[in-house]
């Protein structure tokens, strides 16, 4: 049983459980664990892409970490900049 309480305490670090002082079996938590990290990969994989990051690689991350991964995306990745406007040179008969 120890075994499954290492892997229990592991995913609740990475869901953010642990932070709230989740006090369950360890099998309550390492299934609560899976199903927010299951939740949050896809939000997390958007948000990277929008942002012009790889979505898989994002996905995956997101997939390991849970809210971690969404904080980086949220807070870490700067939104990508447009393209300052092209500039037009004056016409040839603007003097």
């Amino acid at each position: 049983m120890q075994g499954i309480a290492t892997w229990a305490w592991a995913a609740g670090v990475a869901s953010g459980f642990a932070l709230m002082g989740y006090t369950e079996r360890p099998v309550d938590l390492l299934i609560t664990s899976v199903v927010i990290n299951v939740a949050l990969a896809p939000l997390t994989a958007v948000i990277a892409a929008r942002r012009g990051h790889s979505a898989t690689v994002w996905g995956i991350i997101g997939l390991c970490l849970g809210m971690w991964a969404l904080a980086a995306t949220l807070l870490v990745m700067t939104p990508p900049k447009a393209p300052p406007p092209a500039r037009m040179p004056p016409p040839p008969d603007a003097a």
